[in-house]
């Protein structure tokens, strides 16, 4: 079928604007809008059932004209736990897609917004479907391979890959869920001036992701997977992708979601242009410094300067989408209190998968970013005169952790690997710092 993948892409397209899908399918009949909103949200999740059900047929029946079964299986015979398969081996990306698309449609019915109106709840479905959607569409070329579904010339006559599969059953399910509980959390950065009524779902959706990043980094730790060579002998790219997913899941946790109530407190906004300028030059600035800094601690990039200009590259690329998104509140896309730094905060979130479409060294900008996020929900504050201003030792401590942690990382032989389990810290004092403001 081979129009089966461009028609899934497209549905999952249309789910990035469900609203206005939703509004559009109203001008008909009552009978015939509700139809056609079903038809748009329910084949996704049947297309990705029925790609289960053809690998799960497969194992059963040993079918060795399927590539992963004749790449794992062989001529043998079939067990129940073979089923693992599903969500351990080449299905791995059907599987948490189908569990997020099912997710993403039940959030209408979060016990937290029970009591909330129809209307929130609707526009809480729909956020979490646009994120769901937008992780999808940037790492289908990593979980949904073509080399995964085409049937090559010469089947291998042995299997030649491990039986059980590459991934853990439970570490796929743990990130599966933090990519759910990310849609929460970005569904409420997104929705305006419905604080007291999300305040549950807030506390709620902080509390699932902070757990399940911990689970996250504790399987990164034990499992010995930052500690590799990140460029001659790179991981997996679906584990590149499970890194990028969890800095988008710190970063809505940490910065975009206590950003959107620290902004909420800012005033009218004198020198407020002086702000987000000084915020942008010191982006740029840390993002060149520390990509640097850590490219230049690999063996590849330790001697000459091709360093520099890798991180050029990856500085300029976020600058570029950063400046397309600073385009969109003169199109109305300006519903947050102060929609420049809502967009230089998306962007953010989002940027690494992006630019891994096009470098495959993106992963590096992450350590630069996360340090650009802390910051970004503490300037404004800091620079703006008719703002409340952070305690100066807050900011203190912000800063020399920022320090402490890039100079301890940076001594290490790897400090992309480091800088991983450890810089959430930084996002966490950040973090604090903010919460003070709101609280004073």
């Amino acid at each position: 079928m081979p129009l089966f993948f461009p028609v899934l892409i497209f549905m999952l397209c249309i789910w990035l604007v469900a609203d206005k899908v939703d509004n559009y399918c109203r001008r008909f009949s009552p009978m015939v809008a509700k139809r056609l909103i079903s038809t748009y949200r329910f084949v996704p999740i049947l297309m990705v059932a029925w790609l289960m059900i053809v690998r799960a047929r497969a194992i059963i029946t040993r079918d060795l004209d399927h590539i992963e079964v004749a790449r794992r299986m062989g001529a043998t015979d079939f067990a129940f736990s073979d089923l693992k398969l599903l969500i351990s081996g080449d299905g791995v990306g059907e599987f948490s897609l189908l569990f997020l698309l099912i997710f993403a449609l039940w959030t209408i019915n979060l016990p937290s917004m029970k009591n909330a109106p129809y209307e929130l709840r609707k526009s809480i479905q729909t956020k979490v479907m646009l994120y769901v959607s937008s992780c999808a569409l940037l790492t289908f070329w990593l979980f949904f391979p073509e080399s995964n579904y085409y049937s090559p010339d010469v089947f291998p006559t042995q299997p030649t890959m491990p039986a059980e599969g590459d991934f853990s059953v439970p570490m796929v399910v743990i990130a599966t869920l933090m990519v759910a509980f990310s849609g929460e959390l970005f569904a409420i950065a997104s929705i305006e001036n419905r604080d007291e009524q999300l305040a549950l779902l807030r506390k709620r959706a902080l509390l699932k992701t902070y757990f399940v990043c911990g689970l996250i980094l504790m399987g990164f730790y034990f499992g010995d997977y930052l500690n590799t060579d990140w460029i001659s002998a790179p991981l997996d790219n679906k584990l590149f992708a499970v890194i990028i997913l969890f800095s988008q899941a710190l970063i809505l946790a940490l910065v975009c979601v206590p950003g959107k109530y620290s902004d909420n407190l800012l005033r009218v906004g004198e020198a407020r242009t002086k702000s987000f300028a000084i915020m942008s030059l010191v982006s740029l600035s840390l993002l060149i410094i520390i990509t640097s800094m850590v490219l230049r601690n690999t063996h590849e990039f330790n001697s000459g300067n091709r360093y520099l200009e890798e991180s050029l590259w990856l500085t300029a690329s976020f600058a570029i989408l950063l400046s397309v998104t600073q385009i969109l509140p003169r199109y109305g896309f300006d519903g947050a209190a102060r929609p420049e730094y809502w967009w230089l905060r998306v962007t953010i979130v989002f940027a690494p998968a992006i630019i891994f479409w096009f470098n495959e060294l993106a992963i590096f900008v992450i350590p630069g970013l996360w340090l650009v996020a802390g910051l970004s929900i503490i300037i404004p504050n800091v620079v703006e005169q008719d703002a409340k201003t952070p305690s100066r030792q807050g900011v203190i401590v912000l800063l020399i952790s920022m320090l402490i942690t890039t100079l301890i990382t940076s001594l290490s032989n790897n400090m992309l690997g480091n800088f991983i389990l450890v810089g959430f810290i930084v996002l966490a004092i950040s973090n604090t710092v903010s919460s003070t403001i709101s609280k004073s």
